[in-house]
């Protein structure tokens, strides 16, 4: 993207990020190969997802508003087809007439619809200020909050040191990540401040 290489503090942070998974997936008795290829095939294609906004951004100098309506315009006919070949249209339209007239239902609906434009719209944004390896570390990090909350409040995992471990490691690669980033981000200023400062 023409940003150049990344520090070695930011590759080691993104390893050391990496390699929390790993042990944590290590300590995941339930092991199911369908559900890590899946989680896989997710990331991977939420990856490149991020490098397309990225790109887009940069290069067509398009805003996170733009982004997102061409996301939906161009998402709207691939999630009809699953929605039809999956038999849950007619559900989802019986559903909504059923719980037309129930006000929960309706608040529910409308805060669920505007928390997914927030979220799409913060996403986009950090993708197109920072970039999507930033985007993707940081939902690393809400991930593991998730994934914290999951064990304690939902339950029906058990929890392993591996697991445990694996999370620390995990969270500390995002830190450190975060406070390289940071620390490129002031470096840089200093440069520049630098240089005007030999300007005048």
């Amino acid at each position: 993207m023409g940003k150049g290489r990344p520090s070695l503090q930011v590759s080691l942070s993104v390893m050391c990020t990496a390699v929390g998974v790993i042990i944590a997936a290590a300590g995941d008795f339930s092991f199911d190969l369908v559900g890590y290829s899946l989680a896989l095939t997710s990331v991977f294609f939420q990856t490149m997802y991020l490098v397309l906004v990225e790109k887009s951004g940069a290069e067509d100098g398009l805003s996170s508003v733009e982004l997102m309506f061409y996301n939906g315009f161009l998402s709207l006919p691939f999630l009809l087809f699953l929605i039809i070949a999956t038999g849950e249209f007619p559900d989802s339209l019986s559903l909504l007439f059923a719980k037309a007239n129930s006000l929960a239902f309706s608040v529910i609906l409308i805060l669920s619809l505007v928390m997914g434009i927030v979220l799409n719209y913060t996403m986009f944004l950090c993708t197109i200020v920072n970039s999507a390896l930033t985007t993707t570390i940081v939902g690393v990090l809400k991930g593991v909050g998730s994934t914290t909350f999951g064990f304690i409040l939902l339950g029906g995992v058990k929890v392993h040191a591996l697991n445990v471990t694996g999370l620390v490691i995990n969270t500390a690669g995002g830190v450190w990540y975060s406070y390289a980033k940071y620390k490129q981000k002031k470096s840089k200023q200093r440069i520049i401040s630098d240089e005007e400062a030999r300007q005048k």
